[in-house]
């Protein structure tokens, strides 16, 4: 199957450097704006790895997830243990998440969806919801903090990270229904309006699944409300007002013995411990986001933006052997300063500012007794604090040569007190040293089509609190927070009149005092530092329009792309009791990752998109005694779009995993009992319709 993908790759490479001409309107890396290390710049001016997934990027699969979309940029690995089950690994990030997403940092538009324990409920989004995803890869804590995997920067509002004519338009009403495979039925609506002053965005969804294994049905349901206010002149107000119900069942890890037994089962009992099934092991969440911005243009030159988050998150999680039930309060401030204009007759952009966040959490943990807490309470009071001052230039020093420069101070500390249980009010306080973080890119323009990037950076990443005091009860307070520098270089540009866009970099990043999560007998995980990890890597994006034509019945076109990433992570210095794990394979990352695609559009409405992605064996745990099998991957979409009278009709039917690989997507790295896998869904469908108004 890799050279399948390779000769593929090939075939639409040179078939764009033979097609016809192409018209100006195909997306240009000069003209396509994105956000990044907080300044809207071109992709060809911006000076990091930041990739951005439109609108179209985010629905050209089932509709119902962001997973397959985010696979597609480089350096990027999401997993689904179950629907509703996210892991996001940005560079390797991944070793510290046995769920939910850790060690990145999230923003939903102005506001911080990470809370202040270093946790992100990636999984209470909905997709179509979203307008653009913007991923920064590596560490990024110059401007936003702790967190060495990246940032990923959603947006609502359409033309915020993407240029406007590849968004939906600004005013109408969108609804869609889809079913499929395993039970899976979706609904949405979505209303977009606006005005000289004001703009808003309602949208509504339901998801549920009963899933592909045994105990893995999901429901969710979402509503979400964001509006920009034009006060006068020089002001900007924004809101955000976000309602998440989720409930979800975890099925379990298999052996390799059980999964090829029947991977539908979930985690069997044992001997000494019930099984997944009769413990109704589960996530359920309830979470309120909610939040307002404002931003004053002072004049040509000043700005300053002050955003309020708030979110209130009522959390359980039923595992095999405890029941933990969490209550959560987060809140946060960013406040940013820019200035923009010229000094020494050269573009300069300054900005400085802080985060501040505060968390108050309120942690019970029990026994699980078939889905029922039982008598044995042990409650921790823990609270959060994280807060750092950051200042970034980004100055023209020469016509061709531009420099960014940033650095933050940042503050991490916990507090955690026992009520409950052994041992009686406890206090423990954690509190990590103060850790500058600074950042320096040059970016050189070659020509008017092309840019070479190069940055150093340090990175920082205190533990999260779901570290620092696991699900089953117990306390971590002597980790230390992960540490490093990261070093990329790169290449992006255009040739051949835009037909081929291509971004490249190269990476190394050298981890100091690595978290990493172990399992007892019983399940129950701990965490613990692992000393050095040496990563280093290729990550390649190429773009071609080998067809692109506006016939008189409608537009022509075919796009094909391939993205790459080749990973060279292991560990250095690392020693597990007296086994010696130095220059083994970092756990969990494959070394290739490839995935290549082509959306063909033709005159009529009809349109088909394929995907293919490849992604090698990788190591299981530490040790690397046991790997993952590689496997290859084939999706699909073949849908029609127009118009009844005044409605915009769209009818699609999409499949995934059109191989029928047998897979695990989203390993228990690590696990006792040598359960580390999680199988996937064999061939599965979604058919749908979308009206647009």
């Amino acid at each position: 199957m890799r050279i399948l993908t390779s000769l593929f790759s090939l075939f639409s490479i040179l078939t764009s450097l033979t097609a016809q001409p192409v018209s100006d309107t195909i997306p240009q890396l000069g003209l396509v704006r994105v956000q990044g290390f907080g300044t809207i710049s071109t992709r060809l001016q911006t000076p990091a790895s930041v990739s951005t997934l439109r609108e179209a990027d985010l629905q050209r699969y089932q509709g119902t997830s962001l997973l397959p979309a985010v696979n597609n940029i480089p350096g990027v690995r999401m997993e689904e243990r179950s629907p509703g089950s996210y892991r996001l690994s940005i560079r390797g990030s991944l070793l510290r998440s046995p769920f939910g997403v850790r060690n990145v940092k999230l923003y939903l538009d102005d506001f911080i969806l990470t809370d202040a324990g270093g946790n992100s409920y990636l999984n209470l989004l909905d997709l179509n919801a979203l307008s653009s995803v913007a991923v920064l890869r590596g560490p990024s804590g110059s401007t936003y903090g702790t967190g060495t995997g990246g940032v990923v920067l959603l947006s609502t509002q359409p033309g915020t990270l993407a240029d406007r004519s590849d968004v939906s338009p600004s005013n109408g009403l969108r609804l869609g229904l889809s079913a499929g495979s395993y039970g899976l039925f979706a609904q949405h609506a979505r209303f977009q309006a606006s005005s000289g002053k004001r703009s808003i965005q309602v949208s509504q969804g339901h998801y549920q699944s009963d899933g592909y294994r045994d105990n893995s049905r999901m429901r969710r349901d979402v509503f979400q409300w964001s509006a920009t206010h034009r006060l006068g002149d020089r002001d900007h107000l924004k809101t955000l007002l976000l309602l998440s119900d989720l409930d979800y069942r975890t099925p379990g890890g298999l052996t390799s013995a059980q999964m090829q037994a029947n991977p539908r089962h979930a985690r069997p009992a044992t001997p000494v411990l019930p099984g997944a099934l009769s413990q109704q092991a589960g996530i359920r969440n309830r979470s309120v986001i909610s939040g307002i911005s404002h931003t004053r243009q002072f004049d040509a030159h000043w700005s300053w933006m002050n955003s309020l988050t708030f979110a209130y998150t009522d959390f359980r999680n039923l595992f095999i052997t405890n029941y933990e039930k969490r209550r959560e309060l987060n809140l946060g401030l960013r406040s940013v300063a820019k200035w923009k204009g010229d000094w020494l007759n050269r573009p300069l952009v300054w900005q400085s500012g802080f985060e501040w966040q505060r968390g108050f959490y309120r942690i019970d943990s029990t026994g699980n007794k078939a889905g029922v807490p039982d008598a044995n309470l042990v409650r921790d009071q823990a609270g959060s604090l994280q807060a750092f001052l950051f200042s970034q230039a980004d100055y023209r020093l020469t016509k061709k040569l531009s420099i960014q420069a940033g650095i933050s101070v940042n503050q991490f500390n916990y507090r955690i007190s026992r009520t409950i249980g052994k041992p009686e009010y406890q206090t423990n306080a954690i509190n990590f040293k103060p850790q500058a973080v600074p950042r320096l890119a040059l970016l050189r323009t070659l020509g008017q089509r092309a840019a070479w990037h190069a940055s150093i950076t340090r990175g920082f990443s205190a533990p999260s609190l779901a570290e620092v005091r696991p699900s089953a009860g117990g306390f971590s307070t002597g980790l230390q927070a992960e540490r490093g520098w990261s070093r990329e270089t790169g290449i992006k540009g255009s040739v051949l009149k835009n037909r081929l866009q291509y971004d490249i970099t190269w990476f190394r990043f050298d981890l100091k005092d690595a978290i990493v999560r172990r399992t007892n007998a019983a399940g129950a995980e701990f965490f613990l530092n692992a000393g050095e990890i040496l990563q280093q890597g290729l990550e390649g994006f190429v773009e071609a329009y080998p067809v692109h034509r506006n016939l008189p019945k409608g537009l022509l076109q075919l796009k094909t792309w391939v993205s790459l990433t080749r990973s060279d992570f292991r560990f250095g210095a690392y020693q597990s009791g007296s086994t010696s794990l130095n220059n083994k394979r970092l756990t969990g990352v494959p070394r290739t990752n490839m995935t290549a695609g082509f959306d063909l559009t033709i005159p009529g409405g009809l349109y088909l998109t394929m995907t293919h992605q490849y992604t090698d064996s990788l190591p299981l745990t530490d040790a690397n005694d046991a790997f993952a099998s590689a496997y290859c991957l084939l999706s699909g979409r073949l849908g029609w779009k127009g118009r009844v009278g005044k409605l915009e009709l769209e009818g699609f039917i999409a499949g995934d995993n059109l191989l029928n690989a047998s897979y695990s997507l989203g390993n228990d790295l690590n696990a006792f009992g040598r359960r580390y896998f999680n199988p996937a869904p064999l061939r599965n469908w979604v058919g749908g319709v979308v009206l647009r108004r």
